[in-house]
């Protein structure tokens, strides 16, 4: 075995050493993890992969292997006879990649154990990843945790489970498959015969897709292991899957509020006589270990009862220190450090000189690269010389985000600056905006109720804060739209491109500022912005009324949607403007009801009758 982890080998080492494996005849475990080894070391590797006769383990994790990278080392699995674990987690590794790798598996009879961890896979490359597994006959262990896979792509592997005949342990943790998914893999548990271990950990699984699965359960007579924690149940989807009458399954991660009380003693023993007294003392014993595993459950649910009222204590002084118009503390913290700096010429390494392939998307300002630095994956914003951001646009959303930090802001990692060149690295948002979302890009699935609902609190709690945080001066963010609201891998909304950002001091209500140079998106400009360029604490407020309009309908904003609005809530035809995938229940329509009237109080024509933010932070979180 050789271990080079972290180790300086750099791209010629990892040349020298891939020339080594091919002549090797004894080594059978390499770990290269952790480094950037380059593209032609790796296409090195590959080749001594399609003659080495004795390695079974190469770790190549965090190594920041593409799409481009991957392909030699799917053509080498294609012929290797002897590799038996791969390791590609925490790599760049997108639907192409998964793509290359899904056809090597079709082909390969040795590799068991293969990790794809933490990288970017979504619904395509799961589909072929998918279609794979229904040919493939020695693979037992597939990570694919921590990726972008959604429904579509929960669904394919489901699909896959049905067919496959030789996985025990699959790893699904921290993907959006959703409801959609879960439900199909319950499905896939009714006619799959092998599969022990499966981990859904925070797979915004709801009720619905937890159901599915207990149906699958109620069937399944293999899975033993079951892990669930940090979904969307409630106790209702808990029951279904405790009640689903499966006797060999652990279901981990259902914690919920007390189950009733075990039947009494009375009774039991009641029972007991009507039976062999053979089978009474063992019975009892069974009783016993029963009521003990109770008293711990019980008293687990004790010190789970305090935390959540402790919890909700400080929800309820956080509300009340809203309610008075003050930023609160805690989450709604800010400092005044600086932000780190890196050189240009790391950030051109990290998305191979600004490559294509590593493009995220592109705006008036320039363009937005995915790469990922040591740590966690990164976005970097790369101002274009003739980028409506100019320099003082990029020198004001830096000094901005250098000053506070809050859950519902994006976050500020970097900046690089040099010459006309200027990038910002922002903390990775894998879900992206709002109004893609809104658009299903991509074919991505529709958001749902819970989902808008949340996204409209988190933005209000955020621009709450960003108009609170300094107690001697407002802030106006000034370009508030649904393509400046960024959802990360939970659909937690967060603000970002506080380029327009504008600082006025001891402003309150009635107070404004006056600008000469009205810049934003006309879409979402109050009346008084738009005409006179005069900013209050209630310009951006305006704003977030046409969002909220806009998660209600999926429309496109402006005055018609506005005027659309009025008149469906007018003639009571709600329904006839609402999104047309939302299909709320009985029980969420006066919900939906309700956000449209405070949507419609947020773009009142006249300044001072629109709400706070505080206040509509109070009224989302009641």
């Amino acid at each position: 075995m050789i271990s080079l982890r972290e180790k300086q080998i750099g791209e010629a080492g990892a040349h020298a050493i891939a020339e080594a494996l091919k002549v090797n005849k004894t080594l059978t475990v390499l770990d290269l993890g952790n480094r950037q080894i380059g593209v032609a070391a790796v296409k090195a590797l590959a080749e001594a992969l399609n003659v080495s006769t004795t390695l079974t383990t190469l770790d190549l994790g965090h190594t920041e292997i593409d799409h481009v990278d991957i392909q030699a080392i799917a053509g080498a699995l294609k012929v290797n006879t002897t590799l038996t674990w791969l390791n590609l987690g925490e790599n760049r590794i997108g639907d192409v990649g998964a793509e290359a790798i899904a056809e090597a598996l079709k082909v390969n009879k040795t590799v068991t154990k293969l990790d794809l961890q933490q990288n970017q896979i979504e619904d395509e490359g799961a589909q072929a990843i998918a279609e794979a597994l229904k040919v493939n006959t020695t693979l037992t262990e597939l990570n694919l945790s921590q990726d972008e896979i959604g429904g579509v792509g929960g669904q394919a592997i489901a699909d896959a489970l049905k067919v496959n005949k030789t996985l025990t342990k699959l790893d699904l943790f921290e993907n959006p498959i959703g409801d959609a998914g879960a439900q199909a893999i319950g499905e896939a548990l009714k006619v799959n015969t092998t599969l022990p271990s499966l981990h859904l950990y925070n797979n915004q699984i709801g009720d619905d897709g937890a159901k599915g699965i207990a149906e699958g359960l109620k069937v399944n007579k293999t899975l033993t292991f079951l892990y669930l924690k940090d979904n969307f149940l409630t106790n209702a989807g808990r029951r279904a899957l405790r009640r689903s009458g499966n006797t060999t399954c652990r279901l981990e991660g259902l914690a919920d509020q007390r189950d009733p009380p075990p039947a009494p003693l009375v009774q039991i023993a009641a029972n007991a006589q009507s039976q062999p007294a053979v089978n009474l003392t063992s019975e009892l014993q069974q009783l016993r270990s029963d009521l003990a595993a109770k008293d711990q459950a019980l008293a687990a649910k004790d010190q789970e009862l305090q935390q959540l009222r402790s919890d909700l204590k400080s929800a309820l002084d956080q509300i009340d220190v809203l309610e008075r118009g003050q930023p609160a503390v805690g989450s709604l913290s800010h400092f005044d450090g600086p932000i780190p700096r890196v050189s240009l010429a790391t950030l051109a390494n990290v998305t191979k000189n600004f490559a294509a392939d590593a493009m995220l998307g592109e705006g008036a300002f320039g363009r937005v690269y995915g790469a990922s630095l040591p740590g966690p994956r990164v976005a970097i914003k790369k101002l274009s010389a003739e980028s409506k951001q100019g320099r003082a646009e990029f020198k004001s959303e830096l000094a901005s985000l250098s000053k506070f930090r809050h859950t519902n802001i994006i976050a500020i990692l970097s900046y690089a600056e040099e010459g006309d060149e200027r990038c910002l690295v922002y903390e990775y948002m894998a879900n992206g905006s709002v109004r893609d979302r809104l658009n299903c890009k991509n074919n991505t699935l529709p958001l749902t109720w819970s989902q808008r609902q949340r996204i409209a609190a988190d933005v209000s709690r955020g621009m709450h804060y960003v108009q609170t945080a300094f107690p001697d001066h407002a802030l106006f963010h000034l370009d508030l739209k649904t393509d400046n609201v960024l959802l990360d891998a939970h659909f937690n909304a967060k603000v970002s491109d506080f380029g327009l950002v504008r600082a006025a001091e001891h402003l309150d209500d009635k107070s404004y500022l006056r600008t000469q140079t009205v810049q934003g998106t006309v879409a979402y400009m109050c009346p008084e912005f738009l005409v006179e360029g005069r900013m209050t604490t209630k310009t951006d407020v305006f704003a977030y009324g046409m969002i909220l309009l806009e998660l209600l309908t999926a429309a496109k904003p402006g005055p018609r949607l506005k005027n659309e609005a009025r008149k469906a809530v007018k003639n009571q035809k709600l329904n006839e403007v609402l999104d047309s995938r939302l299909d709320p229940t009985e029980s969420e329509r006066q919900s939906v009801s309700e956000l449209v009237s405070l949507a419609l109080e947020c773009l009142d024509e006249e300044s001072d009758d629109r709400p706070s933010f505080g206040a509509i932070v109070v009224t989302l979180d009641l």
